[in-house]
């Protein structure tokens, strides 16, 4: 009875890892992608969608090379991490195909991922702030509002000021 109990704790376990983290394989960087790429689609389209809006703001040269040089960074650094994190997961997974499972060294690796992602993810919070601060101010007044416009808006061929209008109403 506790043999089955630790198969199916173990399962269980197996089956929310691979819910919760997915497979890392699928995640790539976009060349279009501002500062990098995302850990899942959710920030891969948000970064897709403000590099768009920077091809939108008319940067000089120097904008350019500057915000070239963060995505080159971030890019690099994404790759790195990664690679980190999918190494992590390994180990996580072979904690789990033991039998009994070590609870413990599970928690442990399992936070050491979360941690890793978090910090992913700020990395690139950090990036996109970066590359805000290499424009005007009225490239950041501009680029504030087509974000504040939003992707749906885009995607429907709507122009800010129209979709302003609409929420007046």
């Amino acid at each position: 009875m506790k043999k089955l109990a630790a198969i199916v704790a173990a399962v269980s376990i197996v089956a929310l890892a691979a819910l919760a983290y997915g497979d890392m394989g699928g995640h790539g960087m976009g060349s279009g992608m501002m500062c990098g790429c995302g850990m899942d689609g959710q920030m891969m389209e948000a970064e897709h969608h403000m590099s768009k809006h920077l091809m939108g703001l008319n940067l000089d040269e120097q904008q350019k090379a500057l915000i070239g040089k963060i995505k080159s960074r971030m890019m690099k650094e994404t790759i790195r991490r990664t690679a980190d994190m999918r190494i992590v997961q390994i180990e996580l997974k072979d904690l789990l195909s033991q039998d009994p499972v070590d609870m413990k060294a599970v928690e442990a690796k399992v936070k050491q991922l979360e941690m890793m992602k978090t910090e992913m993810h700020l990395s690139h919070i950090k990036a996109m702030e970066d590359c805000k601060t290499k424009l005007t101010p009225e490239q950041r007044k501009k680029l504030r509002e087509m974000i504040e416009a939003g992707p749906m808006m885009e995607g429907m061929g709507m122009k800010h000021d129209q979709e302003r209008g609409m929420k007046k109403k």
